[in-house]
């Protein structure tokens, strides 16, 4: 039976988890005669709660961008995301949406975007969308992509992505500008929250 946890019911239950397991590292070191050996525990760092392995779509900029000046320009990336899973509920059928609205100095060789996002997850998940800000930023042909979910399903994870753009409209001149690129993820797109 798959049951679909409420964010806080969810957030209660991987509390639980993590403290059952330290508690038994602890128990574990506390075999030899009751003394703790290697009392050092790593911390658990950030946790991956929600993802999607495909991410695909189109990017539109307006003005177009090109090769030499950066201009500001205003993006709208739109996406399908595939392939979605959540950590308690497991992997999640069908496709959902991302939708990014994004504003900076740009061309062609650099990007410097920051903006705000909307993930649609598949609807077989029923969870709400998840709604926050982003920045995106280009290094050796990577579009990186990092953020914080602030309103929705999983407020307060720190959202992550990284694609590169597959084909473009227009050459990138003065005269054709590029108007719109398509994309492809490189990494998953993820939800992860920090647990120590």
């Amino acid at each position: 039976m798959n049951i679909s946890l409420r964010p806080t019911a969810r957030r209660a239950r991987l509390a639980l988890v993590t403290t059952v397991a330290a508690s038994a590292g602890v128990a574990g070191l506390l075999g030899m005669g009751g003394v703790a050996h290697a009392a050092t525990q790593a911390p658990r760092g950030f946790v991956v709660i929600d993802s999607c392995t495909g991410v695909s779509g189109k990017i539109s900029y307006s003005p177009g961008m090109v090769k030499v000046k950066k201009p500001l320009i205003h993006a709208v990336l739109t996406g399908t995301t595939s392939g979605c899973a959540d950590i308690f509920n497991g992997p999640e059928s069908g496709t959902g949406t991302f939708t990014a609205v994004m504003s900076g100095h740009a061309n062609l060789n650099a990007e410097n975007f920051s903006g705000t996002f909307t993930i649609n997850w598949p609807a077989s998940s029923g969870f709400n969308p998840s709604n926050g800000s982003l920045t995106v930023t280009e290094s050796g042909g990577l579009e990186n992509v990092s953020g914080t979910v602030s309103s929705g399903f999983d407020t307060g994870t720190a959202f992550a992505m990284q694609y590169v753009t597959t084909g473009n409209t227009g050459t990138g001149g003065p005269l054709h500008p590029v108007t719109a690129q398509t994309y492809t993820n490189t990494q998953a797109l993820t939800l992860s929250r920090n647990e120590g």
